[in-house]
């Protein structure tokens, strides 16, 4: 099926490295909630974190985890949707280890696996899969890839499978939907070595002076967890290693290391 809306150029709003829907734009190249006004106004726009590990229940997949939309107040996951003007893009580099011979090499993708949602409607949204497929651009610009044809389609807080658009892969598996906050952060802690990030306070930071500056560093003991209690939205991808490995033409040992990081982009950047 194909997404019926049209994609123009545009910037990224934010990401562990800058994207869009032939969107252009600067990247953001660390964790920061509500770091930019775009993100603020667009909370489901906003990455909160990403992860990447082998899956607990197959040794043969691995597990990629886009989480974005901070801070979702307890009981209110399922009532708080993903933003149907966003592409979300999980984005994969599979040459990294040969590609990164200079200091400073940044990932270049390969493979991504790009995600559009419907407007939710009666208290559910669906979602559009698209890839694994390699990128129609790359860098900070995207578009999507398949022509805009979807491979899969299922609804948010229920699991579902969709058809790799690589030859000769089998399946795999989708989540997407409201899940509890996995990371741990001390505001307190953070907010006392950097005050002015405290809606701009003009505290000092503990940082400046003393013989022992900012002790116990971020540890529970110095304060508590901001997203104890909060929610996000999750993108939980399950895949087979070997969609991974493809298109990899020897350029390293096995295993061979991947890169993997997350966007999102609107088309007019705000």
């Amino acid at each position: 099926m194909r997404f019926g809306r049209f994609l123009g150029g545009s910037a990224a709003l934010c990401a562990f490295a800058g994207a869009a829907f032939l969107y252009a734009g600067a990247p953001a190249r660390s964790f920061d909630l509500q770091g930019s006004p775009a993100t603020v106004k667009r909370p489901a726009a906003n990455i909160t974190d990403t992860y990447f590990f082998p899956s607990p229940s197959n040794a043969n997949n691995v597990v990629a985890v886009m989480n974005v939309y901070p801070l979702i107040a307890p009981g209110a996951g399922s009532s708080t949707f993903f933003d149907s003007s966003v592409l979300y893009t999980m984005k994969f580099d599979n040459r990294y280890a040969a590609e990164a011979t200079s200091a400073g090499a940044r990932p270049i993708e390969d493979l991504v696996i790009q995600f559009t949602f419907a407007p939710a409607a009666n208290g559910t949204q669906q979602i559009f899969v698209y890839g694994p497929a390699a990128p129609s651009r790359v860098g900070t610009a995207t578009t999507l890839v398949n022509g805009g044809f979807s491979n899969g389609s299922g609804f948010v807080n229920r699991p579902f499978q969709a058809t790799a658009t690589i030859p000769g892969t089998t399946p795999f598996s989708i989540f997407a939907g409201a899940r509890r906050d996995p990371a741990f952060f001390n505001a307190s802690q953070f907010f006392n070595i950097f005050p002015d990030r405290n809606m701009g306070s003009t505290a000092a930071s503990c940082l400046s002076g003393g013989s022992s500056p900012c002790p116990q560093g971020f540890s529970p003991a110095t304060g508590g967890d901001l997203f104890a209690n909060s929610n996000v939205l999750s993108i939980v991808v399950e895949i087979p290693r070997a969609v991974l490995s493809l298109g990899n033409n020897g350029a390293c040992s096995r295993p061979c290391p991947v890169a993997y990081w997350a966007t999102t982009s609107t088309a007019s950047g705000n």
